[in-house]
């Protein structure tokens, strides 16, 4: 807006003053600034301009006697006379006032301000030439304003964001300097307002370098924050402590400080730092990435020569997970480790024999499964990490350890109990060929639905986590059970087992087909033909997810039992292209039934099953050649030969093969099966060897068995946590309290991130703190979490006062929630500048 519009507009409000106010108008222009030709510029309707030049009189007796009624700018284009009796216009001036447009004076009467408002508008023209910097002032400004807080607000309508604390100004000038840009500061600069800004920065922060920058703050900065803002001169650093702990806190500013971390660790060195200290020393570090990498170094280091306990590795990985680097960059890294290390604590623990089939079905149940839980994590975790090394070296000892200390061992020992066997049970572990009987045709008893997910090759482990997963969600419980699964374990003999049957026969063909009660049993066709005598149906999940609301309700409505089948892990391990991937297909099955579970809900589906038709062998690495046997299967008649099983007639023994008849596995016909002993595969051409299934080993043959339902109301509920303090004074500069989690987390109990900070009123005093209290541990001292907060300056105005130690939540990207606990402390410093760092 230009000079002459301001003096338009605002002699404009003065005519528009009722009555004789809005009259006369006396404009002192002692320059004459507005003497040539701008006067006739302007558009004032019914005024009349009258300029002074020793007709003072005349003026007087025009506007006072002659035209008492009409309006009248009186001009004066020279200076004021010093001596009021010179002022023969002086009685006009008392009664009607006057106007000046000198640029000050435009300012202040522009934005209602006072002396400090001419004051500022005075030292800093170039600000006041644009229009919309005006504006943007104007609506910040508030009465009472001094000239420092009418200068910061200067900076702040300059860069455009909310409140002009020096905190907020320079989160922006940081965000816009990591994008590579430095507008504001050039404009700040520009405008006369940098030597205000690094007289700030100096005086509060503590910065106070002879050529200030945005890159030198921005060295200083993170140099202050490896330090972790100690310094000479007690608690000189405490606010720009305070504030760095507040901006690292805020996920909206987590990129912007990424990306400064990055630059400033090159030009401090920060990596060869980081080289010098040891894990405990490293542990409470956040600020740069160099940390975290070499943090994970040595927990790799640690699981890898077992100089770490599990418990130890995991209580680090939970630590780094309020970390800025962990979600974006390092959570895959810390998993895989994290994964290794219960893989290695548990394979330690494995017994050298197992003493009967039930207790190697059931110790597999309770404990082994967590070991091809561990492995299936590390290798997706790992194919996700950053870091090539030192995981590449992690990952060489996993698979030795899974394939040599675990998989060959575990599969012998169980191997011991199969040659023992007569028939093809385990006490206490219900046949997979039951499940109909004792799992369906209860529920369809009492009058209720069911539905049955079959999902092909559902390890019990993935199950597991899949069970644990849908716990997590509020109102579902799941309950997980498992079954001995048929016998060779392969898709159609494992379907077939799972349905309403009296009778379960190998066909005698060269396709491996199963006969139920002497019917097909392959495909979703002759499985809806069986479900459909008992008041059921089958369907493929690809078919169900595609249903609407309303059809899948009627779909459900029209049938007592709905088989769904779904096909994941098997097409993705099957497939010799793709077997390098069956552990990502787990994953994305977990996912995808809970989807469905979610789906058949939303349907009224109260019982539902998930189970399996087997489960599989799988390693990441190439096989070793003594996991091949070398001696081929014989027979009179040799119907079909996998990987893992051989069918036929009239089998040939031998050691190399376990053989079992019919009758031996509960299945009518004369077909009998074979299966190689332990792990071992059978050498075939044109398929993948890594993924495989058939045999009689525990990952094949324990099948899950999830139930799951549906509550009315919510079951799910945040852990509490607690402030313990020692005491109710603080005397220093700062003070540690603990934080207690009181109870485990669990999939019904969840964990909590919380943000502490002490507060005098609503003022933050000290610097943020941020604490994961996720601790899955029943010892209470895994869920003590200290917190130490350090004193700002701003607290030496509390001294003598009540002071609050408040915790919040992050929710969302830029708001919090405040937690209910709270501490209060009674502030008391003798010396507000001691300082225990």
């Amino acid at each position: 807006m230009s000079a002459l519009s301001i003096i338009q507009r605002q002699l404009g409000e003065r005519f528009e003053a009722p009555g004789e106010a809005g009259r006369i108008v006396i404009w002192n222009d002692p320059d004459g600034d507005y003497d040539n030709g701008c006067i006739e510029d302007l558009d004032l309707p019914g005024v009349t301009v009258l300029r002074v030049d020793g007709n003072e009189f005349a003026i007087k007796r025009r506007v006072l006697a002659a035209e008492p009624t009409r309006k009248f700018l009186i001009h004066r284009p020279s200076p004021v006379p010093d001596d009021p009796v010179a002022n023969w216009l002086l009685d006009l001036e008392l009664a009607y006032g006057t106007f000046t447009a000198d640029p000050a004076s435009l300012v202040v009467q522009e934005l209602g301000g006072g002396p400090a408002l001419r004051e500022i508008a005075e030292q800093y023209p170039a600000f006041f030439r644009q229009e919309s910097r005006v504006a943007a002032l104007k609506a910040r400004l508030e009465n009472g304003d001094d000239a420092t807080d009418i200068a910061a607000k200067m900076v702040a309508a300059v860069i455009g964001c909310q409140g002009n604390s020096l905190d907020v100004i320079w989160r922006n000038l940081l965000t816009e300097n990591a994008s590579g840009e430095s507008t504001w500061i050039d404009e700040i600069t520009g405008l006369g307002l940098a030597g205000f800004h690094w007289a700030g920065t100096r005086d509060i922060y503590g910065y106070g370098a002879e050529t200030p920058s945005v890159d030198d703050f921005v060295r200083w900065l993170f140099a202050r924050a490896w330090e972790k803002f100690a310094s000479p001169t007690p608690g000189e650093y405490r606010n720009i402590g305070r504030d760095f702990s507040m901006w690292s806190n805020d996920v909206r500013f987590a990129d912007t400080h990424r990306a400064l971390a990055r630059r400033a660790a090159d030009e401090l060195a920060i990596e060869d730092r980081v080289a010098e200290l040891d894990l405990p020393a490293l542990a409470e570090r956040f600020t740069f990435e160099e940390v975290d990498q070499r943090i994970i170094a040595l927990l790799a280091t640690g699981v890898e020569q077992r100089t770490m306990t599990d418990q130890d590795v995991r209580r680090t990985v939970g630590r780094r997970a309020t970390g800025i680097w962990y979600q974006q960059q390092y959570e895959q890294d810390y998993q895989a480790i994290a994964a290794a290390s219960t893989l290695s604590t548990r394979i330690e623990a494995l017994p050298p024999s197992i003493g009967s089939p039930a207790e190697g079905f059931r110790r597999y149940v309770e404990e082994w499964f967590a070991i091809d839980q561990s492995y299936r994590q590390f290798i997706v975790h790992a194919g996700r990490a950053v870091l090539d090394e030192p995981l590449g070296s992690l990952r060489q000892r996993v698979e030795a350890l899974y394939t040599g200390s675990y998989l060959g061992p575990l599969g012998n020992a169980w191997q011991e109990q199969i040659d023992a066997m007569d028939r093809w049970t385990v006490d206490e572990a219900p046949a997979a060929s039951s499940f109909y009987n004792k799992r369906v045709r209860p529920v369809l008893h009492r009058g209720n639905k069911i539905v049955v997910i079959v999902s092909d090759a559902l390890r019990y482990d993935v199950a597991e986590e899949l069970a644990r997963r849908i716990r997590e969600e509020d109102r579902f419980s799941a309950e997980l059970a498992a079954m001995l699964g048929a016998l060779p374990s392969y898709t159609q003999l494992g379907m077939a087992a799972l349905l309403p049957h009296k009778t379960l026969a190998l066909a005698e063909g060269s396709k491996g087909l199963v006969e139920v009660d002497g019917g097909p049993s392959d495909g979703t066709k002759n499985r809806a033909r069986i479900l459909q005598a008992v008041g059921g149906t089958a369907v493929q999940v690809s078919d169900f997810t595609r249903l609407r609301p309303g059809e899948a309700r009627e779909l459900v409505k029209a049938h007592r039992v709905l088989y769904l089948y779904h096909n994941q892990i098997d097409a993705t391990g099957d497939d010799p292209t793709t077997e390098s991937r069956v552990f990502q297909a787990c994953e994305d099955t977990i996912e995808e039934l809970i989807r469905l579970v979610k789906k058949l809900a939303n349907a009224n589906v109260n019982n539902v099953l998930i189970t399996a038709d087997h489960g599989f062998l799988h390693q990441d690495t190439p096989l070793d050649e003594s996991q091949y046997l070398t001696e081929k299967p014989h027979a009179d008649a040799l119907l079909y030969a996998n990987h893992r099983f051989v069918l036929g007639r009239g089998l040939k023994r031998s050691p190399a093969f376990t053989t079992f008849t019919p009758a031996q596995l509960g299945l009518a016909g004369r077909v009998e099966a074979q299966v190689p002993k332990s792990i071992h595969r059978l050498r075939m051409a044109g398929s993948g060897v890594r993924y495989v299934h058939g045999g009689a080993a525990l990952q094949e043959i324990v099948v899950p068995v999830l139930a799951i339902n549906k509550r009315r109301t919510s079951d799910t509920r945040q852990v509490a946590v607690r402030i313990m303090a020692q005491t109710d004074r603080i005397t220093t500069g700062q003070i540690t309290v603990v934080l207690h989690q009181e109870e485990p987390v669990s999939e019904k109990v969840k964990g909590r991130t919380l943000i502490a900070g002490l507060y005098a009123d609503d003022v933050l005093i000290s610097n943020e703190v941020r604490v994961s209290c996720s601790q899955t541990s029943p010892e209470e001292r895994d869920r003590l979490f200290p917190v130490t907060l350090m004193l700002s300056k701003e607290a030496d105005d509390a001294n003598g006062r009540t002071v609050e130690l408040r915790l919040s939540e992050q929710v969302g990207a830029s708001e919090r929630r405040p937690y209910p606990d709270k501490a209060r402390f009674t502030l008391v410093r003798t010396f507000t500048s001691d300082f225990d760092f």
